[in-house]
């Protein structure tokens, strides 16, 4: 490829390097040197807050895993959770035991669905259990986003797995 650059308003053109689109290429523009061209391509991030901040969203948003299962936590999916959670310890408090499937309708057994599609069977205390879990998990995600905003300057690697719980 071949980069030209406006230089009215710094947009970046590329074209076929072999020459078979020099016809199309506008008079206004200036070619690119390969050290422009690589800044280009691959454009240094600074990383700052709003960073730190999208990983952490990008992060809570991708799964929590609970008992070696993965499961879905979107803002939709850790409410659902919650609610869960609440409905599954008043079970608990109304007297719902250990292995009954049935705390929640005493028609169906209980389960959550994860995120290989599989409905994983919970009893009201794994319900609990999978909430207090979920919200741990964003806890700990936003205390380590923490932890890296107030680091100077930020790590570089700030979205290497050994800065995230």
């Amino acid at each position: 490829m071949k980069y030209f650059r406006d230089p009215a308003n710094g947009s970046v053109y590329a074209y076929e390097g072999d020459g078979s689109q020099d016809a199309a290429i506008p008079d206004n523009l200036v070619p690119m040197t390969e050290p422009e061209v690589q800044a280009h391509l691959n454009p240094v991030v600074v990383p700052n807050a709003a960073t730190v901040d999208a990983e952490r969203d990008r992060r809570v948003d991708a799964g929590v895993e609970v008992g070696h299962v993965m499961f879905q936590s979107r803002a939709t999916d850790r409410e659902n959770i919650a609610g869960a959670a609440q409905l599954g310890f008043m079970a608990m408090v109304a007297g719902a035991q250990p292995g009954d499937l049935r705390w929640s309708n005493p028609d169906q057994d209980f389960a959550w669905i994860a995120t290989d599609n599989s409905l994983v069977p919970m009893d009201a205390q794994t319900v609990v259990a999978f909430g207090k879990a979920a919200a741990e998990r964003k806890q700990a995600l936003i205390f380590a986003a923490r932890q890296l905003k107030d680091m100077e300057p930020i790590p570089a690697d700030y979205t290497d797995d050994k800065w995230w719980p």
